[in-house]
């Protein structure tokens, strides 16, 4: 049986986060015309060792398969390709199906701002493709690069400059 994964961060303000899963948008968050952005993977390896990664994709690029393939050692990390249609609602639903209160989330677009409000923590990324209004407004944490929003549970300390009242 594989210990459950778990990332507790106490902030001294009284603000406790016990994660257990984040969910990643792919296309813009992840990637940028449908490559991954340099230094996504190691991150996100490390990352698997902390939480459940889930990473979901309407695979806008067609690129989702070929980046999957770079997974297949982490059981860890799974990718979801959403169905056509309202992805927001799906990814909403996929976020209550994980446990919202034991979930963060990052995105970037419209299609993320429902999941980015209603996570535990929701974090927006303004990469090289952009970052909605509406998914800026829905987060608690905004980055200019995915590898830094990574990073704020690699290095627990981040979290708590960033996020501490």
């Amino acid at each position: 049986m594989i210990a459950a994964r778990n990332l507790e961060i106490d902030l001294p303000c009284g603000v406790f986060y016990d994660l257990s899963n984040v969910i990643l948008d792919l296309d813009g968050t992840l990637t940028a015309d449908g490559a991954f952005i340099e230094g996504v993977l190691p991150r996100l390896e490390e990352l698997a060792q902390l939480l459940d990664v889930h990473i979901l994709t309407a695979d806008t690029y067609q690129t989702v398969d070929e980046l999957e393939a770079s997974f297949q050692n982490f059981e860890s990390i799974k990718v979801h390709k959403l169905e056509s249609g309202r992805g927001d609602i799906q990814k909403l639903n996929f976020l209550e199906r994980m446990g919202r209160e034991k979930t963060a989330a990052i995105g970037n677009g419209c299609n993320d701002a429902l999941m980015l409000k209603e996570a535990a923590l929701g974090i927006c990324v303004i990469g090289p493709e952009g970052a909605s209004i509406e998914a800026i407004l829905a987060s608690k944490a905004l980055f200019l690069n995915i590898c830094d929003a990574l990073d704020i549970f690699i290095k627990k300390n981040r979290m708590i400059a960033t996020l501490r009242k």
